[in-house]
């Protein structure tokens, strides 16, 4: 009598087991497109200024400090300020010097670079250095 519900039990049991499997099933998210639209950025208004020493020479009592600046800024600069900087062989500060690369009626915009040079009549100097000391944004 056992054999006649067999058959049935059996796919009861399948379907009960199939059933299972199929909750167990994590659903298949429905794919989404999202667009993201960036904000436009504001450009930041930035100033910066690089001072280069491209030569230093000593001639005689005089020593000649040579470099460039660079406007690595965004906005037009202006009395740009250098320092020249006079060491000894040790690397010692002997003196400091104060260079107009840039004088208040000229202007330096972004990009661009202007050539300055400083000299020093002082004993014992023979290495220099020089850093872009103060400058200005007038927007």
């Amino acid at each position: 009598m056992l054999e006649r519900y067999l058959g049935p039990i059996a796919v009861a049991l399948t379907l009960l087991i199939g059933a299972v499997f199929w909750m167990v099933q994590d659903p298949e998210e429905p794919v989404v497109e999202v667009l993201e639209v960036a904000a436009p950025v504001a450009a930041t208004a930035r100033t910066r200024v690089d001072a280069v020493m491209t030569k230093c020479v000593r001639k005689g009592r005089t020593t000649k400090v040579e470099g460039r600046v660079r406007n690595l800024g965004t906005l037009d600069v202006t009395r740009v300020t250098v320092q020249s900087i006079w060491k000894r062989g040790d690397g010692s500060v002997v003196d400091t010097g104060l260079i107009y690369a840039i004088g208040e009626g000229q202007t330096l915009a972004p990009g661009e670079d202007a050539i300055f040079s400083d000299t020093t009549d002082l004993r014992g100097v023979e290495r220099c250095n020089v850093r872009a000391l103060d400058w200005w944004a007038d927007e």
